[in-house]
């Protein structure tokens, strides 16, 4: 808005001071977790995901199941005996 360029620089020197200025610990080395282990774990628990979501019912399945015990439930009713009318 200020027409002022930045750089990467600009702005990872701003982000350090909002980081402080909410009280939060600023990083100041490369961490210790490698750029595998993080491709691994995050494969890993797309993975997870994915697998998940595959195995969901979904929507329609759901319906289709609750349709298909009424169903069930409604012939079982029709295939009870009624009991015989008294005489009255």
């Amino acid at each position: 808005m200020n027409r002022r360029p930045m750089g990467m620089a600009d702005w990872i020197a701003k982000l350090d001071e909002f980081l402080r200025m909410a009280d939060r610990d600023v990083l100041d080395h490369a961490g210790r977790v490698s750029q595998e282990q993080a491709r691994l774990k995050a494969e890993a628990e797309y993975e997870k995901f994915r697998s998940a979501r595959i195995n969901a019912e979904s929507d329609v399945e759901r319906a289709f199941a609750a349709a298909s015990k009424r169903v069930e439930q409604t012939a079982k009713a029709l295939k009870k005996p009624r009991a015989p009318k008294g005489k009255g």
